[in-house]
């Protein structure tokens, strides 16, 4: 299988790097993309959609997590333009949520206490968006805001989602498509028309090693419910909005989302965001362990998470969010630039992918 796309003839040694990753069986359908303040540096694409269809430039993938990155940038937008203030509770906004004490900030950065459903859940229940609020607004918080910090893995979307229903009247997908997906050409979606049903790639792995099974009797972040990729790879869910884990794009459309970022923070370019709204929302919320995830995260007051290993690339000031499988997208603002990586091919672990490090690694060192 023969790589495709284009990338700058001093990044060959990278696009070989991604051909060796389908010639090992490491990968079967993947994009690689750099953006540098809206110059496409590399965009690379390979492997099959479905074992047989080509994967092809603008072929969409589910991203799971990475999808949190995404909504995060539609949140510093309307931060941006004054719509909402993180240090309001979220009550203040959605009145019906009756936890005076959560503030915005607390719910973007995982530390609210709401990072778990209590009550038994299908994966079905989470495309009814009425009992999934329902569940959370009469569901107490397991502790204090910002006593602790657990990555809120299924059920952020919702209360993100629904803040964002509440001030502007769209849905996350709604909201992306009008602000930011039509303006740009963004291949990037919340809930997929039937144009887009036909390009997208089914995921596949061995579920087996999944952090997120169901072995623990305990409700936690990942296990209610459990994954279930038969799920994941159907119209029923490609079609609804679930934002926490169910946006699906290619990897020039993250790059450029996350090349704005970047340059709206070091040049103050409102792409998408400003630069004050950015350097307050990438206030570090403390270097606390992560108690879904048992890991040090260095959280964001906006949910973005800063650097803290090659996952993110070389400078410390860089920002993004991975996702469960292997896809990430991140801004580097130092150097001005949005680098993306999706993949169809799930890494059942919570580690380190070093498919997409790999070539991250081998950018940074030709760049320096």
């Amino acid at each position: 299988m023969q790589v495709q796309g284009t990338c700058e003839e001093k990044f060959l040694s990278i696009k070989n790097i991604f051909q060796q990753s389908f010639d090992n069986k490491e990968e079967h359908g993947a994009g690689f993309s750099v953006i540098q303040n809206g110059n496409v540096l590399i965009n690379l694409f390979g492997g099959t959609r479905d074992g047989k269809e080509t994967w092809k430039e603008n072929t969409i993938v589910n991203t799971f997590s990475l999808s949190k990155g995404i909504y995060a940038a539609c949140i510093s937008k309307l931060i941006a333009e004054n719509l909402l203030d993180i240090e309001k509770p979220i009550s203040y906004y959605w009145q019906s949520f009756n936890k005076k004490n959560i503030l915005v900030r607390h719910l973007l950065s995982h530390q609210s206490g709401m990072y778990r459903f209590k009550t038994k859940l299908n994966n079905k229940d989470l495309l009814d968006w009425e009992k999934i609020k329902t569940i959370l607004e009469n569901q107490e918080p397991d502790h204090k805001p910002g006593e602790f910090t657990y990555y809120h893995a299924k059920t952020h979307g919702y209360l993100v989602g629904n803040l964002i229903n509440i001030i502007t009247g769209m849905t996350v997908g709604e909201y992306l498509k009008k602000n930011i997906s039509n303006k740009y050409k963004v291949n990037f979606y919340f809930g997929l028309d039937d144009l887009q049903l036909n390009n997208v790639a089914d995921l596949e792995e061995d579920l087996s090693e999944s952090n997120g099974g169901g072995n623990n009797e305990d409700l936690n972040a990942f296990n209610n419910p459990v994954h279930d990729l038969n799920f994941y790879n159907s119209q029923e869910w490609r079609k609804s909005e679930v934002p926490s884990m169910g946006g699906h794009g290619n990897a020039m459309s993250i790059a450029f989302i996350y090349d704005c970022l970047a340059n709206d923070i070091k040049q103050n370019k409102n792409l998408i965001s400003n630069q004050a709204t950015l350097k307050n929302g990438l206030v570090e919320t403390g270097s606390k362990i992560d108690l879904s995830l048992n890991l040090p995260i260095r959280w964001t007051n906006l949910g973005f998470i800063l650097r803290g290993g090659w996952m993110f690339g070389k400078n410390k000031e860089a920002f993004g969010h991975n996702g469960w499988g292997g896809s990430l997208g991140f801004a580097d603002p130092i150097i001005g630039l949005g680098i993306a990586y999706v993949t169809k091919k799930i890494n059942p672990t919570m580690g380190l992918d070093k498919r997409a490090v790999n070539l991250i690694k081998k950018f940074y060192e030709i760049i320096n």
